[in-house]
């Protein structure tokens, strides 16, 4: 599939939404950018197999110097992420369904996160599959890329302690970074 890169896969769903559907999907996102929403986006934060995820509001197509007038506005998802489709839906699912049902409610034939099945169907009807994909880290998963940049932050702050620290000194500041660092390794 060209939407899948080594551990990375992608996906893209584009969904018509009801009319007037355009004005609350982009209050709803509007608000979730607000700096006093940022709690309600703990649960998908312990989605750590997620790279990137983003919707946007779609009421027309460019198309040159002029935009391309639709029948419908649309709900556009892309997202890149760690493991099977069936997990990533299935995860949405279990996770935060009131948030999935809150933003694809607006769309016609949503059958609703729960049960698991319909809203499966329901995604495959409206997904692109991608005819490009790329990942930087194709081997590596987003856990694994976050763990090297804790690493990588660690031994950054010992070399510039260690300049001015004698032997003893420095083995102690590398086992304290060891320890500090032990589940990212």
């Amino acid at each position: 599939m060209s939407n899948v890169e080594g551990k990375a896969t992608a996906i893209t769903v584009m969904s018509p939404v009801w009319p007037g559907a355009r004005y609350y999907l982009s209050a709803l996102f509007a608000i979730a950018r607000q700096p006093w929403a940022k709690p309600a986006l703990e649960k998908l934060q312990t989605l750590s197999f997620i790279h990137y995820a983003r919707w946007t509001v779609i009421p027309k197509f460019p198309d040159g110097d002029k935009a391309e007038s639709l029948r419908y506005t649309y709900l556009f998802f892309e997202s890149n992420f760690n493991g099977t489709w069936d997990e990533y839906i299935d995860a949405f699912s279990e996770v935060v369904p009131v948030r999935m049902w809150s933003i694809w409610f607006s769309s016609f034939g949503f059958p609703g996160p729960q049960p698991v099945e319909p809203f499966k169907r329901y995604i495959r009807k409206n997904e692109y599959v991608a005819n490009h994909y790329w990942s930087a880290y194709p081997g590596a998963s987003t856990t694994q890329v976050i763990s090297a940049g804790r690493v990588a932050e660690a031994v950054a702050e010992l070399r510039e302690r260690a300049e001015g620290l004698d032997e003893k000194a420095f083995e102690e500041a590398y086992v304290e970074m060891l320890t500090k660092i032990q589940n990212d390794l």
